[in-house]
């Protein structure tokens, strides 16, 4: 689904009714929480993907019910990064397409999905997003253009059913995984959206994000699932 134009023609309308995105510290993501969620905007693209907040234990948390549907939430702010920003999340599914085509039009649905979004200039031609996935059957660090727009990068950084059910965790070094996907150094990223969907091949999904958070300081390398 060609839903990286939708968000980026929102930054496009900002820019030309001279509305520049704020810009924010590293840390400053809002979080999964009733005050958080209220600066996540919704984009629709096939009917609705119902996100909740849910409590797990102490914890809030966020829960994605899509039903042949695809609709994502994003944050628009620009931030600055460096070779030191790292962006971390845990994630949780319930299942997967195990028959998905992922790298064509018809089997691009995710049970779950992070972009990046970055900008060579001020015309939605201009955005570039790395998506990372939990891929239906990719191997774990395999890459790939979006079926609907090159100037996507798709990254598994989960892949099939032996996680299903396990909270994952994952911390990316933005600059370099943006230098892996586009060969180009990036100084900031203007947005940063998920999604959760199944309106391509007509699947449901049940899947859960934690807080996404950006740091500064070092920190370990992709990591493993939560016990």
């Amino acid at each position: 689904m060609p839903d990286i134009y939708s968000i980026t023609y929102t930054l496009l309308l900002a820019l030309l009714l001279g509305i520049a995105p704020a810009r924010a510290s590293s840390e400053q993501l809002p979080g999964f929480d009733p005050q958080g969620i209220a600066q996540w905007e919704n984009e629709s693209f096939a009917g609705e993907t119902h996100y909740t907040l849910i409590t797990e234990g102490d914890n809030q948390l966020l829960e994605a019910r899509s039903d042949h549907s695809a609709s994502g939430l994003y944050y628009k702010k620009t931030i600055p990064i460096s070779h030191d920003t790292r962006l971390s999340w845990r994630w949780k599914v319930s299942k997967v397409w195990p028959a998905a085509a992922e790298t064509t039009k018809a089997g691009d649905d995710f049970p779950a999905r992070v972009y990046i979004i970055v900008s060579d200039g001020p015309f939605f031609w201009q955005k570039r997003t790395l998506v990372y996935v939990w891929s239906n059957n990719q191997p774990v660090n395999a890459r790939w253009l979006n079926p609907f727009t090159h100037r996507a990068v798709m990254w598994a950084v989960d892949s099939g059913n032996s996680l299903t059910g396990q909270w994952t965790q994952h911390t990316r070094n933005l600059q370099d995984d943006l230098k892996t996907v586009f060969n180009k150094t990036y100084r900031e990223i203007v947005a940063i959206a998920i999604m959760t969907d199944s309106d391509n091949g007509g699947a449901s999904f049940l899947s859960w994000y934690d807080d996404i958070r950006l740091s500064e300081t070092p920190s370990a390398p992709d990591s493993a699932p939560l016990q």
